[in-house]
């Protein structure tokens, strides 16, 4: 299916075009955007992920509970101005200085293709006995001092600055079969970890010296990772686990705003931290296809969301990064902050969501700008037994 047949989807005067032209047109576009202008809108923002991340488990980090204020799910005051072929998103908690930023029409495009093809597909049913199987292969930046630098950091009080910090990259792949009746005992396969990259001599000595966990199964009964309950496919109203989606709207405005709620003074900008949430939900491969377009659109209405690559490749399957920069910020009370941009990489032809990347934008320790410090994908299939 060619973006023509596409667009269709979306406007119906929209005439065919022979695939020839397709082509021919799509390369002149895309040798337009190349040679264009397209800022990424920016303040000084901060999200719960920092370039100061530290590697850890994803589908822990997903569970972890994350204490977000207390707001009500439904919108109040949400406007769309669609005009020009642009769209603004003003939520209820954003505020007005950032509702002013524009969202290229692009974007808006891809993102509700993705969605229309995403509401064809049907998400694979569980029966009775078997397991839906949530594979994730991740790759996550540990940080830390060598062995090295030791007397150094205890001549300053024992405190690390950011220039004796060293960084590498670090594997883990997983394994979650998550049982057709979820009161059921879900098992969690943790493979051991990697070093898939190293940034020269120091940050080959912490990959060495580095402590890694082995490996291991555990079992979760009705498949809570906490004593609070919280499971894989749980989000947070303050600090009680909501679980399943449910609940979740899935008109896409009324899910924006919901979103902007939910995490009301978390991170470094509303917009940024709404873009990570959606992030997060999406990675855990739980999420069903009516609500996956939803995100998909919600994404798309974010101010400063652009398209950041048009041919992204993750764990060996391409498709169309859209993302958003937080700014390098750095203050007395916070520290380091922001220097990172969040990617999601979907396939807009077949609505996949193919995973997400976290790009450093300002070199930090050893690690170049450009990096990506952070990448999660994910595959779900059904299976008949767990180990």
């Amino acid at each position: 299916m060619d973006e023509i047949s596409l667009l269709r989807q979306v406007r119906n005067d929209i005439p065919e075009r022979a695939p020839e032209d397709v082509a021919r047109r799509r390369e002149a576009l895309l040798a337009h955007i190349d040679g264009a202008a397209n800022p990424i809108a920016s303040s000084h923002r901060h999200s719960t992920r920092t370039a100061t991340w530290l590697g850890v488990s994803l589908l822990t980090a997903a569970a972890v509970a994350i204490a977000l204020a207390i707001a009500p799910n439904v919108l109040s005051g949400n406007t769309i101005n669609n005009g020009n072929d642009q769209i603004v998103a003003a939520p209820s908690a954003v505020p007005t200085a950032t509702a002013d930023v524009m969202v290229p029409a692009s974007v808006v495009t891809v993102m509700k293709a993705a969605a229309i093809e995403t509401l064809k597909v049907s998400d694979p049913v569980v029966g009775p006995g078997q397991y839906s199987l949530i594979q994730t292969n991740a790759v996550g930046r540990t940080s830390g001092s060598i062995e090295a630098d030791r007397a150094k950091i205890e001549a300053q009080g024992g405190e690390s600055k950011e220039e004796d910090l060293v960084s590498y990259l670090q594997g883990v792949r997983e394994d979650l079969y998550i049982p057709a009746n979820r009161d059921n005992e879900w098992v969690w396969v943790r493979h051991a970890p990697t070093v898939v990259e190293t940034f020269g001599p120091r940050s080959e000595a912490l990959a060495q010296e580095s402590e890694t966990f082995p490996g291991g199964t555990e079992r979760l009964p009705g498949g809570a990772f906490t004593s609070g309950g919280s499971t894989i496919d749980s989000y947070y109203i303050g600090t009680e686990p909501v679980r399943g989606y449910d609940a979740l709207p899935r008109d896409p405005q009324q899910l924006l705003g919901t979103i902007y709620d939910l995490t009301v003074g978390q991170g470094q900008s509303p917009d940024g931290e709404a873009l990570v949430w959606i992030a997060d939900r999406l990675r855990t491969g739980t999420v069903p296809a009516d609500l996956r377009a939803a995100l998909y659109e919600a994404a798309a209405m974010i101010p400063g969301v652009t398209i950041t690559e048009q041919q992204a490749t993750l764990d060996g399957t391409t498709g169309i990064a859209i993302g958003r920069a937080e700014p390098y910020v750095y203050d007395d009370v916070n520290g380091t902050r922001g220097g990172f941009r969040q990617d999601i990489i979907i396939d807009p032809t077949t609505g996949q969501f193919i995973g997400e990347r976290e790009v450093l934008l300002k070199a930090f320790t050893d690690m170049p700008a450009g990096a990506v410090t952070r990448s999660t994908s994910v595959t779900t299939t059904v299976v008949d037994s767990a180990p």
